[in-house]
C-alpha cells in the first residue's frame, strides 16, 4: 500500500526542482535619481513659490537620471504627512537637451494595475515597473495629477503646474513654472549594471545650493559622471541625499539627520556605501540661544558615532567628510569655528574606523587663509561652493570612492 507514495515523492521533487529552477530571479533596483522629502513649505524667500496647495492640478516634476537601465519605477512620497495623499494619474516622458517634451515618450503610470491611488498617511508608494530604458544624464519629467486640495509633504523645487488632469498630454496646457512641493522621491532604475551603491548624505552643500540650475552641477552629480568616465569607476550609482538647511540633531529644514538616516539613506535600494558630510548648520551660531540649542562638539560627535554604528550594522561601508570653511558665513562665530575644528580633528584622527574620509576642508581652503572657503570658488556666502567648488570637491571625493573598488 506504500508503493504509489514512494513513487510519487520523486516525481513531487523533480517538480520542486524543475519549479525552483525557473523561478523568477530577485528583482534588483538602484537609485536613478532621489530627492528626499522634506515636508510641505508654501513660503519660499525668492517669492517664486506656489504659496498655496495644488487644486485639481498637473504637477510636472523634471529628473535628471544617473544611472542607465532597462526599467524604471518612481516613488512618490508622503512620509512626512498625518494624511493620505491621493493621486489621480501619474505618467511620465522624455525631455530633449533643450528641455522640450519627445513625442512618442510619454507612457502612463499605474499603481498594482490601476491609474490612481491613495497613498497612506506616513508612507511611500512606488509605481508599477514598466519597461522604459534610460541612459545616464538624460532628462525625464514625471507628471501627478492631484484631483483634491494637496498640501504634498515633499521636497520643494522648480515645477511645471496647469489646470486640470494634464498627465495624458505630450506639453502642459499653459503651465507655470514655480517653486513647489514635488512629491516624485526617487526613480528607481532595474537592469542597471551599478553593484555599488553610493548614498551621499548631508546638507546644501551636498544638495548642491549655488549651483547653476538645471545642469547638474552638485558635487555629487560631478561625481557620478567621473566615475562613469572612469574604467574603474563604472560599477557606481549614486543616490544624493542632501537637503539644503538640514542638521544633525535640531530641527531645520527637514527632519534631522538622525531621524531621517533609515528613510533616506539606509533603506536606498542597493545602498553599500555611505558619505556623510553635515553638522555645519548645527555648527553656525543661533540667533537666540535661550531657545534654540547649540551642540557642543561633543554632542555633534556622539551623532556621527549614532551613524556609524547605524549604517555598520545594515552592512554599508561607511566614509565621513571633513566640514568646509566657513568663516565671513552669515552664521559664523569664532566659538563655531573651535567646533569644527574639533569635529574635523576627530574626523581625521578616526579615519581607520571608516572606510574612508574625504578632507574636502583641506581641499577647499583658501590658500594661506584655512578658515576660509577658497575665494574663486564659493559664491559669495563664504558657506557654498559655486561649480568650479563643487568640481574641486567631486575631484577630491574620486580617489576615494575608487579606492572602494568594484
Amino acid at each position: 500500500m506504500m508503493k504509489p507514495a514512494l513513487l510519487a515523492a520523486p516525481a513531487l521533487l523533480g517538480l520542486l526542482a524543475l519549479t525552483a529552477a525557473h523561478a523568477v530571479a530577485p528583482e534588483r533596483w538602484v537609485p536613478g535619481w532621489a530627492s528626499p522629502p522634506i515636508g510641505y513649505e508654501p513660503d519660499t524667500r525668492d517669492g517664486k513659490g506656489l504659496g498655496r496647495p495644488f487644486r485639481d492640478e498637473t504637477v510636472r516634476q523634471e529628473i535628471r537620471v544617473g544611472a542607465a537601465g532597462g526599467s524604471v519605477r518612481v516613488r512618490f512620497t508622503n512620509e512626512l504627512a498625518g494624511v493620505p495623499l491621493r493621486i489621480g494619474a501619474a505618467s511620465i516622458l522624455r525631455l530633449d537637451a533643450e528641455g522640450k517634451s519627445m513625442p512618442g515618450s510619454l507612457r502612463s503610470l499605474s499603481f498594482g494595475q490601476a491609474r490612481s491611488v491613495s497613498v497612506p498617511a506616513r508612507a511611500p508608494m512606488l509605481s508599477d515597473p514598466i519597461a522604459y530604458p534610460v541612459q545616464a544624464g538624460e532628462r525625464i519629467a514625471v507628471s501627478i495629477h492631484y484631483p483634491d486640495e494637496t498640501a504634498a509633504p515633499a521636497h520643494a523645487q522648480m515645477v511645471d503646474v496647469a489646470a486640470g488632469d494634464a498627465t495624458s498630454m505630450l506639453d502642459l496646457p499653459a503651465p507655470r513654472h514655480v517653486r513647489a512641493s514635488g512629491v516624485v522621491s526617487a526613480l528607481e532604475v532595474g537592469g542597471a549594471s551599478a553593484t555599488r551603491v553610493l548614498v551621499t548624505f548631508g546638507d546644501s552643500i551636498t544638495e548642491g545650493a549655488g549651483a547653476s540650475p538645471g545642469k547638474a552641477m552638485s558635487w555629487p552629480d560631478q561625481l557620478g559622471r567621473m566615475l562613469a568616465g572612469n574604467a574603474g569607476g563604472r560599477c557606481w550609482a549614486i543616490a544624493n541625499a542632501g537637503i539644503s538647511g538640514n542638521r544633525l540633531l535640531s530641527s531645520g529644514r527637514g527632519p534631522n539627520a538622525l531621524s531621517r538616516l533609515d528613510r533616506d539613506a539606509l533603506s536606498v535600494p542597493g545602498a553599500t556605501h555611505i558619505v556623510v558630510l553635515e553638522g555645519i548648520n548645527d555648527i553656525g551660531k543661533v540667533k537666540d540661544p535661550a531657545h534654540n540649542w547649540q551642540p557642543t562638539a561633543a554632542q555633534l560627535i556622539a551623532a556621527y558615532e549614532q551613524i556609524l554604528a547605524r549604517a555598520k550594522g545594515r552592512g554599508l561601508k561607511v566614509i565621513f567628510g571633513t566640514l568646509l570653511p566657513y568663516e565671513g558665513a552669515a552664521y559664523a562665530d569664532p566659538d563655531g569655528e573651535q567646533r569644527r575644528e574639533t569635529v574635523n580633528r576627530w574626523i581625521r584622527a578616526n579615519a581607520r574606523r571608516f572606510d574612508g574620509v574625504i578632507d574636502f576642508d583641506l581641499a577647499m581652503q583658501e590658500p594661506g587663509k584655512p578658515m576660509v572657503m577658497r575665494l574663486p570658488e564659493q559664491i559669495g556666502d563664504h558657506l557654498h561652493p559655486n561649480d568650479a567648488g563643487y568640481t574641486r570637491m567631486a575631484k577630491t571625493a574620486l580617489p576615494v570612492i575608487l579606492a572602494q573598488g568594484c
